[in-house]
């Protein structure tokens, strides 16, 4: 397991204050296993939250709305997360978002320096966001994805033994797909599941063992 250090300091220093509103990333079966990852993220750093609902009103000066990590706020591919962030990030006293690849949306993001707390997962967008001017550590972070702080153990069969019997294309398919051209037997794993479902905590986690069973008897 990889912990994102500095953010768990953070984190750990704003439960005390202010109640955390989380809001799952839609998104396909890749996305399922960030979910589980940050699940068994909340529940190893004993961080309390509630779902984020339409039917509740929040308060800036009581809330803090977490949103999750992915690759959702891509400018001309995907408008979603953007869309759900710029109409609710006022209604809190800061939105952290869990690491993610950034592009574009510069509008959201240029002018709010001290609303938003930003990790990001690669190097581009951490960039990008230094030169907006946030500050590292402090409103911008470098961190893992939180794929890779999964407890493993958890979602291993160990009835199942694992087969290593070759090899198994699994390109994306989809319009993250770098690939213009088909691979031979193909298996898009990452489409067997897709949309908005992963603030169900046992579907994200069941997805997640799915794709490691996959894997195991290849």
């Amino acid at each position: 397991m990889i912990y994102n250090d500095t953010l768990s300091k953070i984190l750990n220093e704003l439960q005390y204050k202010y109640r955390f509103i989380y809001k799952s990333n839609p998104g396909n079966a890749g996305d399922s296993v960030i979910a589980a990852a940050t699940y068994d993220y909340f529940e190893k750093n004993r961080l309390l939250f509630s779902f984020w609902s339409d039917k509740e009103t929040y308060n800036s000066q009581r809330d803090i709305l977490i949103y999750a990590g992915g690759g959702n706020l891509i400018e001309g591919l995907y408008m979603d997360g953007y869309n759900f962030i710029n109409q609710q990030y006022k209604s809190f006293y800061k939105t952290i978002i869990l690491p993610h690849t950034i592009r574009g949306y510069d509008d959201l993001f240029v002018n709010n320096q001290d609303r938003f707390i930003i990790c990001c997962r690669e190097e581009i967008t951490y960039n990008k966001i230094v030169s907006l001017g946030y500050i590292d550590n402090k409103s911008v972070l470098l961190t893992h994805d939180m794929a890779f702080g999964l407890i493993l153990r958890k979602y291993l069969d160990k009835k199942t033994p694992i087969s290593l019997r070759g090899e198994v294309n699994c390109f994306r398919t989809d319009d993250e797909s770098n690939f213009n051209s088909k691979h031979e037997n193909n298996h898009d794993i990452s489409l067997s599941w897709n949309g908005d479902y992963w603030a169900n905590i046992s579907l994200a986690r069941n997805s997640t063992r799915s794709l490691i069973s996959f894997f195991k008897r290849v």
